[in-house]
């Protein structure tokens, strides 16, 4: 559903390159073969495709993508959509990481 969101926000903001990457392996084999799209969700992700969005979908381990495995933690508590038009200041040490290609360890 997460990525349904994204691309119909970049198709209301006229974006029409639109680069998804996804720890759910399951997600990205579903942009190679769209009949592993869930029956209820089938109408809408054909109609994201009706905008001329140009997208890649790719796989990325979550201690690849230090902001996105933040915001994932943070979304399992909520009960509605947030978003976010700036970077919140909760990810800005992540977001540095990130971009200077710095390690992310998971320890458990």
């Amino acid at each position: 559903m997460g990525l349904i969101i994204a691309m119909e926000s970049a198709a209301a903001n006229s974006w029409d390159r639109l680069w998804l990457e996804c720890d759910s392996s399951s997600v990205v084999d579903a942009f190679k073969n769209h009949s592993l799209i869930p029956v209820h969700l089938r109408n809408r992700w054909h109609n994201c495709f009706q905008h001329g969005l140009m997208v890649i979908c790719s796989h990325i381990f979550r201690e690849g993508n230090c902001c996105a495995d933040k915001l994932a933690s943070f979304g399992h508590a909520l009960t509605d959509t947030i978003w976010y038009s700036s970077l919140p200041l909760s990810l800005s040490t992540a977001f540095a990481r990130d971009r200077n290609g710095l390690p992310n360890y998971r320890f458990h």
